[in-house]
């Protein structure tokens, strides 16, 4: 369902991080290979085989879409890569671990647009923002600290700060109740189908951008709007009424 723009009543917008503000490739690859290298003791051809395992496409050297290093938990991802090594490194606990501490150190992130620019403008609108994402807090905190837009946020989630995970609804919902508005009235704008899942769940307006590796026609039936990043979210929004929560 496309909506007309002038009937979209928003008090808060819900950011996915990574492919929706963050650069996925330029800002994880290194740290997913840095981390499949570890695990694999420095071989090559076991390292390729945790990062295919992950999503990682040896043809066009990217990750697929929807696949678990692009969507999935810490959790989720040591145990597909867990399954991959051999019976004596299988540790489970140890992985999810250094998973944690390796996925929120050493990052270089590239964000996709001007966030300062793109965060004053909605904030100027009246409106409230927040991030969700499948990384954890701290990790999603890791991300935007060197970016210096954390102070400009209202509402900062992953999946272990207690609302569950996406594609399940309780991070929008959350978000709703921290900013005292309907779940009608928040925007949930992500690059990948867990985003769009989540919001639709929790009764939201969903916008899909086209900046992750998920393309059109899949975020089509689950998006109210598609953009090409988020900084069409400006020109969408403009003219219609922003109440403050």
């Amino acid at each position: 369902m496309i909506l007309d723009s002038a009937l979209i009543d928003v008090a808060g917008i819900l950011f996915d991080k990574d492919g929706t503000l963050i650069d996925y490739e330029a800002t994880w690859s290194s740290a997913n290979w840095r981390a499949a290298y570890f695990f694999a003791d420095g071989r090559q051809d076991v390292a390729e085989a945790l990062m295919e395992a992950g999503g990682w496409d040896r043809e066009t050297g990217k990750t697929r879409p929807g696949s678990p290093l692009v969507v999935d938990t810490i959790e989720e991802i040591a145990a597909v890569w867990t399954a991959v090594l051999p019976p004596h490194k299988r540790d489970l606990a140890a992985m999810k671990s250094l998973l944690h501490a390796m996925m929120s150190t050493d990052l270089s992130t590239e964000p996709l647009v001007d966030l300062h620019a793109l965060f004053d403008g909605l904030r100027g609108m009246g409106l409230r923002l927040g991030i969700a994402t499948n990384d954890t807090e701290a990790g999603a905190l890791a991300t935007l600290e060197p970016l210096d837009v954390i102070g400009k946020l209202d509402f900062i989630a992953g999946y272990d700060s207690g609302h569950g995970a996406k594609p399940a609804p309780g991070m929008v919902l959350a978000f709703a109740d921290h900013i005292k508005a309907a779940p009608e009235r928040v925007m949930m704008v992500g690059d990948n189908v867990h985003d769009l899942e989540s919001g639709r769940a929790a009764g939201a307006i969903t916008v899909g951008v086209l900046t992750g590796n998920t393309p059109r026609g899949v975020l089509q039936p689950l998006a109210d709007h598609i953009l090409d990043d988020v900084s069409g979210l400006m020109a969408l929004l403009s003219g219609a009424p922003h109440r403050a929560a």
